[in-house]
């Protein structure tokens, strides 16, 4: 009997073993599923979170972007206004400077005809002048420098 009880030992000793086997992997197995899906549950809520704080992020840098661009967009047209407004000056003073010429130019040509005048003028009474003493030469009998001679 003792062969047999041990025989019979190793075989409940087998049994138990391969029985405590399935209900330790069983138990092992629901216990890592269980595990797994709580892992899983939390990787899943911090997702969630990250998602949720890079969304943040990006809707901070993105009003943050937006106040920068609308900043230098101001600066942009205030640049602007300010060109528009030199612009306008300049053009005023062009066209004033091209007022003043033309002006000055009227006056030059003005000049320059009144000039040409005097001196029709200026060559007209030089030949009166020379007739008036050819005039006087002619009834004195004598020339100019013998005029001044007798005067003398």
């Amino acid at each position: 009997m003792t062969v047999v009880t041990i025989v019979l030992s190793i075989a409940c000793l087998i049994v138990g073993g391969f029985a405590s086997y399935l209900f330790f992997k069983h138990g092992l197995k629901n216990k890592y599923d269980g595990i797994l899906k709580d892992a899983e549950a939390e990787a899943e809520v911090i997702k969630k979170n990250k998602l949720l704080e890079v969304k943040e992020k990006f809707l901070h840098l993105k009003a943050d972007l937006e106040k920068q661009v609308s900043a230098r967009n101001a600066k942009i047209q205030s640049a602007e206004g300010k060109l528009k407004q030199r612009e306008l000056t300049l053009n005023q003073r062009q066209e004033d400077l091209q007022r003043k010429n033309c002006e000055i130019d009227a006056v030059k040509e003005n000049l320059a005809t009144q000039l040409e005048l005097v001196d029709r003028r200026k060559q007209d009474l030089e030949k009166l002048h020379q007739r008036e003493i050819e005039q006087l030469e002619a009834l004195s009998g004598l020339s100019a420098d013998e005029a001044k001679e007798r005067l003398i």
